[in-house]
This record gives structure tokens, sequence and C-alpha cells, in this order.
């Protein structure tokens, strides 16, 4: 099979369980929050979320096998009253949302464009709660806007290659 270079292969790459343990240090106390988990792959964070107390978590996924696994999960838990499931892009999810969120998590494939296409939906939208929280995962080489509409990076962690960056409200 002949490899070509102007294609990028997009493959599951599952959160790390240090990362996971990361985010979740990052929250703290996530109880009666609303969470979503957008680019869910196998929903392994937004699971975490559940586990960790959260009133809801929003599994976005566009991948249609990928979405059976998360409720197929969620049922083994018995987490499934808890779990939402949208099997679609996440960019037209959050565009089509009028919910707000006490925290968005992102993990969309490295160096993709996506983390702009969900700025430009978070400029024009309020998707935070007051006291929300915006992480997005990506590779230490992609660099992200300073400031979005209402809200700036609080803080950012690094793990090998790979970023937390924590986005708060302004102050």
């Amino acid at each position: 099979m002949k490899a070509n270079s102007n294609i990028k292969k997009q493959t599951v790459r599952p959160t790390s369980a240090v990362v996971r343990k990361a985010i979740f240090d990052i929250l703290q106390n996530i109880e009666s929050k609303t969470f979503i988990d957008l680019y869910a792959g196998k929903g392994f964070v937004g699971m975490e979320a559940l586990k960790k107390g959260a009133d809801e978590v929003i599994f976005v996924e566009q991948d249609p096998v990928l979405c059976v696994f998360i409720k197929n999960s969620a049922q083994k838990k018995k987490l499934s009253d808890k779990a939402k499931i949208h099997n679609t892009d996440a960019v037209k999810f959050l565009q089509n949302c009028s919910a707000q969120f006490d925290i968005i998590f992102a993990d969309p494939p490295y160096e993709s464009g996506e983390i702009e296409r969900i700025f430009k939906v978070l400029e024009k939208k309020d998707l935070l709660t007051e006291d929300g929280v915006l992480i997005l995962q990506h590779h230490k080489n992609e660099s992200l806007r300073e400031n979005l509409k209402g809200v700036k990076i609080y803080k950012c962690y690094r793990y090998g290659d790979t970023l937390l960056t924590v986005y708060r409200r302004q102050e």
C-alpha cells in the first residue's frame, strides 16, 4: 500500500491516563457540573467526568462506531442516564447549541485546524457558564489564541508532546 504524504490519516488517539488524571486534578470538584467532551473518541475523558460526579456529560463524536462504543460503556457502568451521545461534527454541534456548559473539553486531532474552528464558534456564542472552564488538549507545536470573547488563557500544562490549555473568564 502506497502512502500519500498529502493525506493525514485521522486515528483515534485516546487521552493517556496521565493526562486524564491531570485534567481532573486541574478541574478539582466537578460534582453537579455539566461537561461536554468534544471529539470524544472512545469517551474515556467524559466517562471519568461521570465517575467523578458530573451531573451530565455530552459526548460529541463524528464516528458512529465510536458512538456505539461510548453508549455501551455508559450502559455497562450504569451511567446512561447522565450520558448524552451526539453522533455529529463537534463544530456543527456547538453552532447549533443553545445551552451553556460548566466545562468544555476538546481533544481534536492534533494540528488539524479544528481548534481554530472551535474558536470561531466561541467568538460568536457564549457557551460557558459564569464560572465555566474551557480545556483544550493539543500538540505542543500548536499555538493558541491568548484571548477569546470573555475568556483568556489561565494556565498551560505540558505532558510530553501534549499540552492542556485552560481558559477561564477574564477578571
